[in-house]
This record gives structure tokens, sequence and C-alpha cells, in this order.
């Protein structure tokens, strides 16, 4: 009678979830469903799987009960897990190839289950009706065809084609993968089982390992040689594949780069020759050489690019000086951006562009006696014998404050080829309060302490600076030294 009972739970289980799914089926043919009602369905897709896991677990641990079962109890069960396979046969019929992916997968992972719980096949001749290999085909001609309906052959300035292809390739293929992975490292399964899908996972990466290939062919008879170059990158990645099939694509890869490299090279050198045909200011100059020296940098001593880099190096650089704000940081910001960059630092004399500055930064933080509060108060409490008695807590309440502040002037004023002047004056300060017990404290007093630390210089200075134009204006110095 108990059996009876459990097995008809069992059905009940997989009976509720199959009509919920009947009907889902005949609403899906009736309209589009929302992104609500999708994720509403995934959900389902996962208790479908694991209702019949559960019937199957049962049956595994209670291998006996088999051939207990009356015949209408075994029908229905057969008859609900037919309903639910039935469904995912049809997502495989979809115009919608994603959800004809799906089904495909859904399939797998049944499949998966017989292999897992081997008493699983009294109830269903589901291996042979469709088989693992038969539905990891059609997964993978349904992810061919996704990809070639994509049509990835934009041509707007900025498309990164690599990107959206590579992201396509993952996703379609991630969770295939991650299941077949998950049953390598299944404890149900036994040793050639797990051999049996680690063989179907390295399958499957050689598979992505070919689309990222084919569409890296494709870059390279376009021309697109670091684009093909990064596909193979991509396919690289994957070393499930043979090691023979690794060091061609190890191979090609090298060659596409070379062929990139020297791609790069030529259209950073021609741009550079062609911007020093009209060259006039030093920021011409200035971009013309770095354009070789990209040259150079990716094809070493590339055409006459050293030579060149050599004969228009010194008109790139804007000499300047700095007078009045010795070691002090807005010379340090300064010279960051400037000096080896667009700009050659020199003496006052011979510079083009003088910056002369005065800047005052003072801080300082002062201490207050602290005002010292002596209280004394009577508890109950339970000593330890357990008695209540009373206790008198003497304590101190202790305050303390200290205040930092800082103050920060600066006067700017940049002559010569640059003409420009700016000034300012602040102040900031910051409170710090403490508050402290100490002596016999009563518990309620306890984790009360307030103690709050200075900022430090640092980060006060960073305070005022937030509240000043500082470095946008010596940002505009910089921006007016590099238009020369």
């Amino acid at each position: 009678m108990k059996s009876k009972k459990m097995l008809l739970i069992l059905a009940a289980i997989i009976f509720v979830l199959s009509c919920s799914n009947e009907n889902s089926i005949e609403k899906s043919n009736i309209k589009k469903q929302s992104a609500a009602e999708n994720i509403k369905n995934s959900k389902t897709e996962k208790e479908y799987l694991k209702s019949i896991e559960l019937v199957f677990n049962y049956f595994e641990t209670n291998p006996k009960k088999i051939n207990k079962i009356k015949p209408e109890i075994k029908n229905e069960i057969m008859e609900k897990f037919l309903n639910i396979t039935n469904h995912y046969k049809v997502m495989t019929g979809s115009g919608d190839l994603s959800e004809r992916q799906k089904g495909y997968e859904e399939l797998v992972k049944i499949y998966a289950l017989f292999d897992t719980y081997k008493n699983s096949s009294a109830f269903s001749d589901f291996q042979q009706k469709y088989p693992l290999d038969e539905s990891l085909n059609n997964i993978e001609k349904i992810i061919t065809q996704r990809l070639k309906n994509n049509n990835y052959n934009y041509e707007y300035y900025g498309y990164d084609y690599f990107k959206d292809v590579t992201n396509d390739i993952n996703n379609y293929y991630e969770d295939i993968l991650k299941f077949i992975e998950s049953m390598e490292k299944n404890p149900k399964i036994s040793n050639e089982m797990a051999l049996k899908y680690k063989e179907i996972s390295k399958q499957i990466n050689k598979n992505k390992a070919n689309k990222f290939i084919e569409f890296a062919n494709a870059s390279e008879n376009k021309k697109n040689y670091r684009e093909a170059q990064r596909f193979y990158e991509e396919a690289d990645k994957l070393f499930v594949i043979t090691h023979q099939d690794a060091k061609k694509v190890s191979i090609k890869t090298k060659e596409l780069k070379e062929k990139a490299d020297l791609q790069a090279a030529e259209n950073a050198y021609s741009i550079a020759l062609s911007i020093l045909k009209n060259a006039k200011t030093r920021n011409d100059y200035r971009n013309a050489v770095w354009g070789l020296e990209r040259a150079n940098e990716l094809v070493p001593n590339y055409k006459d690019s050293v030579s060149l880099i050599s004969k228009y190096k010194d008109k790139i650089y804007v000499k300047y000086n700095i007078f009045g704000c010795s070691n002090s940081w807005v010379e340090k910001y300064l010279d960051k951006k400037l000096e080896n960059v667009i700009g050659k630092k020199t003496s006052s004399s011979s510079a083009e562009v003088q910056i002369n500055c005065r800047v005052t930064d003072n801080y300082n933080i002062s201490t207050f006696p602290s005002n010292i509060e002596n209280l004394i108060e009577i508890r109950e409490i339970v000593n330890n014998a357990g008695e209540k008695v009373t206790k008198e807590f003497i304590f101190q309440k202790i305050k303390s404050l200290a205040i930092e502040k800082i103050s920060f002037n600066y006067e700017i004023e940049v002559s010569g080829l640059v003409k420009q002047r700016y000034s300012n004056n602040l102040s900031e300060k910051n409170e710090v309060h403490s508050l402290q017990y100490t002596g016999d404290i009563p518990k309620e007093y306890k984790d009360k302490d307030k103690i709050e630390k200075p900022l430090g210089e640092t980060k006060m200075r960073n305070k005022i600076l937030e509240k000043s134009n500082l470095k946008r204006e010596l940002n505009q110095i910089i921006d007016a030294m590099d238009r020369l």
C-alpha cells in the first residue's frame, strides 16, 4: 500500500508538470510570450527534468519496486514522460533557431539521465528514439545556421566585428558545454561513461574552435589580418584540439600577426608621410613622429622610419620653463604631462613658453584639551554566585576635539607662445570629534565609543582641489602647448 502511494505521488508530479507543459505549448501557438513568461518557462523546463530525475532516482535506489508496479501506474508514468519529451520534440521543429537549439539541448539532458540511472530504461526506449549523436549534430548545425543568419558584414566606422562574433560563438556553445562538462564530473556515472562525455566535450570544443577558424579565414581573405589573428588566438585558447591542430593554429596565428603588424606599420608610415608633406606646427610633426615610432615598433627598422624620426624629433617639442614653484606638485603634474611628450624643459632664457607660478599650501592640525566628565551610577547586577546585588560604577566620559585646516593659494601666469593667467584662494577645515568611556564602565556604555580620525594632509588637499579649477586650468595650459 505504501509503495503504491509513493508511485502515485511520483506519477502525479510528472502529470502536473506535463499538463502545465501542454498548456504552455498551446499558448505559444496563439501568441508570442513576454520576457516574464520566457523566464517562467525556463524555470519550468528545469522542473520537468527534475521531476524525471526524481522518478528515475527513486527506482534506482529501490530497484525491486520496478517489478511490483501495476501496469496502469507504469503506463501513466510512461505517458506523462512521453508528454514531456514530446514538448521538446515540438521545440526542435520551431522556426526560432534559439528555441530549436534549446529543444535539442533538453533532449541531450534527458538522454544523460538515462545514462545516469540505468534502471530508467524500464520506462522508455528514449535513447533509441533520440540518439545522442543525432541531437549533438543538430545543435552544431543550428549554431552554424545562427551564425550565418547574423550577417556581420557591417561596414560603419568603429564596428568591432571580432567582438560581436566572439560573443555570439561563446554564448551559443555555453549551455551545452557547461552541461557536458558537468556530466564528466557526475559522481553517479561510471568512469567509462565519464570518458564518453569527456570525448564529447573535446569534440564540441573542436567544433567551436573551427568556428573561430572559419571566421579567421574569411577575415584573412578580406586582408583584415589583425582580425584574423584575433580569431585564431581564440581558437588557440581551446587547447582540447589535437596537438597537431594546435601546432597548425599556433603557426597560422604567428603568420597572421606578422602580416597584421606589417599592414599596420605601412598604414602608420603612410599617414605619417602624408602629415609631413603639409606639416607646419609642432603638433603636426608630433603626430607624424608618433606614427613613425608606431611603425618602427610594429616592424623594427621599417623602411626609413628611424632616420625620419631622428630628422624631425627636435621639431615636435615646445621648449618650456617653470619658475616659482619648484618641487611642488604643480610642477610635477606639468612635467609629467609635458616633458618628453610635447615639451622639453629648458632654461628661462631659451624657453618658448614661460610658466611663472606661486603656490602656498599650508596644512596644520590643532588639538584642544579634552572635556572629562566624572560619572557615578548605581546598577543592580548579578554577581558570580548568581545573586542580585547593588554596585556603584565610577567612570569617566571623555570628549575631545581636533581641527585640521588647509589653505591653498595659487597664481599662475603663462607667457611666450602661450598666454594665460589663473589664480585662486581656497581653504578647508575638518573637525575631528571623539567620545570615549574609561574606568569601571556599566555594560550599556560599552561599545558607545566614537573615535574619529583626522583625514590627513593628502585627503584634505584632495578635498580642496575638488573645489578648485586648478587641474582643469593646468590641463588648459597643456592643451594650448599641444596645439602649437
